[in-house]
């Protein structure tokens, strides 16, 4: 229980960074530098770079459904394997406290 306990609160706060990051209107942001003549043609070529100076491809589309459940399975198994490591090692730790109690008192 305590698993879906994390697993349901894991869920809610990556929901709230999605609404806060990825979901919001359309503006404007600077991407590059230049006036509107160095925006790309309607053909979907890039203008000539000037000296020193590259174009970045930039996608406009968000992820596909496919590359969503592949992240969705990356966070469930990480979470996963993160709350196994911690719990090996806080019982890694308790048992060293242990033998160190022992050893000291002799028990």
């Amino acid at each position: 229980m305590p698993f879906l306990v994390v697993l349901g609160v894991s869920l809610l706060v990556g929901g709230a960074v999605y609404l806060a990051t990825v979901r919001r209107e359309e503006e404007a942001s600077g991407l590059g530098f230049g006036e509107d003549r160095d925006q790309p043609s309607e053909r979907g070529t890039a203008p000539a770079a000037g000296p020193g100076y590259a174009y970045l491809r930039v996608s406009t589309e968000g992820p596909s459904v496919q590359d969503r459940l592949q992240g969705f399975i990356g966070v469930v198994v990480l979470v996963g394997i993160g709350a196994v490591v911690l719990a090996f090692a806080i019982y890694q730790a308790g048992h060293l406290i242990d033998q160190l109690f022992k050893s000291f008192f002799g028990a």
